[in-house]
């Protein structure tokens, strides 16, 4: 092995102490330790013998040669060298900096090209508007709890996911995916931090945590809290919508419960066995109020904590079990008609500000149960009285019909019922007028 050496200093004693350090043996062995060379020459404090000598020399060992050009490769310590000659698996200093410079201005284009592409991005966000007098109703409670959580940046300035903490207990993103997915909010890239948006390879990608958003304009008011303003009208009439809606919410909140009744008792578990529970519960919020199935979720990780400690069983074990007895254990109330206790808000689980809105705008809460809340929703928007007059109107109109095309006269029988509605008439009335007609 041979290294050589390419003296950046002129002082005797410097070059000697370089070459003694470097020399070596015919079987490649350095021939002095560097624990002896180090006292030799007098080195400022706290710097090694190694970055002594590296300032003042570059080294270049001849077993080792360039991939590329074959020129020999710099070391910079002892460890570098090698006994036998080979092919570097890095490059020389020329053809490094060679590679470097080129990587550097394949990232200065890459970068001039996102943000080409944001620039582009955004430009159409800005020309994106909505009509929120015919967004869902479920849109307009999530967009009126989120300004209350993060009032004023919802209508004047731009917020992360980050900012919206206060929305709901649990599943923040997914409230806020609603909203995305309608265009209700939208990206601003110019009000993102540096680096939320990158190049993975040859696609972009982005930092969910850091993505900017901002509510969308409205067609004809524009941005601001006018948008807002118009939303606090509302006349709902969406049963279904809404039901999903508290639904979704009552979910995140007994799940946010469980969740931490899970770290009390250090149950570890898996998205999927979380995905499974939440499916549970979600059905059994049909029925039940989240106070009850807070007292559910107690339970049950109380017995499954208990179940840790005894023989042949493990905490993980446990844990693996609470999914299937929380199924078990809800279809056993169904079932037996077993009556649920009611739990107490936790008092660091605060309602957030989705379900204040609920609780202002149809007076439900933790306590209302599912029953109630689908009574109360279907009562809101008609839709329970529509059903009672659907159900009084199918005999009636099952008859007309058959009598109709018993005598040969459905054509007739439409056009007639079309008159009669266009009079002002109610659909009972018609039916009842046509069906007397026909049996005359």
């Amino acid at each position: 092995m041979a290294i050589k050496l390419q003296m950046l200093t002129e002082h005797p004693n410097e070059i000697a102490l370089i070459e003694r350090y470097w020399a070596v043996d015919e079987s490649g062995q350095f021939l002095e330790k560097v624990s002896v060379l180090a006292d030799v020459i007098q080195m400022p404090q706290g710097v090694t013998l190694a970055s002594f000598i590296r300032q003042r020399c570059t080294a270049f060992d001849e077993n080792q040669v360039c991939p590329q050009c074959a020129e020999l490769i710099e070391i910079r310590n002892r460890s570098e060298a090698k006994k036998v000659p080979q092919r570097s698996a890095k490059l020389c200093t020329f053809c490094q900096d060679k590679r470097n410079a080129i990587e550097l201005e394949v990232k200065k284009a890459k970068a001039e090209e996102l943000e080409r592409r944001l620039a582009e991005y955004f430009r159409n966000q800005l020309s994106r508007t909505v009509d929120y007098a015919g967004i869902a109703d479920g849109q307009v409670l999530l967009l009126l709890a989120l300004d209350r959580a993060i009032t004023p940046r919802l209508t004047n300035g731009g917020f992360t996911i980050g900012d919206c903490r206060g929305l709901a207990p649990r599943y923040i993103s997914d409230f806020l995916s609603q909203l995305r997915e309608a265009g209700l909010i939208l990206e601003d890239p110019n009000k993102a931090k540096p680096g939320t948006y990158y190049w993975q390879q040859d696609e972009i990608w982005v930092v969910n945590t850091q993505v900017a958003y901002r509510l969308a304009p409205d067609t004809k008011l524009g941005s601001g809290e006018e948008v807002i303003r118009s939303l606090l009208d509302r006349v709902y009439t969406d049963n279904e919508g809404l039901f999903n809606l508290w639904l979704d919410y009552s979910v995140a909140d007994v799940m946010c419960y469980l969740a931490d009744q899970c770290d009390l008792y250090n149950h570890a578990l898996s998205e999927h066995e979380f995905e499974e529970i939440k499916s549970s519960l979600r059905s059994a919020l049909e029925i039940y109020s989240v106070s009850q199935l807070w007292s559910v979720a107690w339970k049950v990780v109380r017995d499954a904590a208990s179940l840790a400690n005894r023989e042949y069983y493990n905490r993980q074990k446990a844990a693996a079990t609470i999914p299937g007895k929380i199924r078990r254990y809800l279809e056993k109330a169904r079932r037996e008609s077993i009556e649920l206790k009611s739990w107490s808000r936790p008092e660091l689980q605060p309602a957030g500000t989705l379900g204040m809105v609920l609780g202002e705008v149809f007076g439900i809460d933790e306590d209302s149960s599912g029953l109630t809340v689908s009574s109360l929703f279907a009562r809101l928007t008609g839709r329970e009285c529509s059903s009672n007059v659907e159900a009084e109107l199918c005999e009636p109109v099952r008859e007309l019909m058959t009598n109709a095309l018993a005598h040969d006269v459905g054509p007739s029988v439409l056009f007639r019922f079309a008159e009669l509605i266009r009079a002002g008439h109610d659909v009972g009335f018609a039916v009842k007028e046509i069906g007397s007609a026909l049996r005359s």
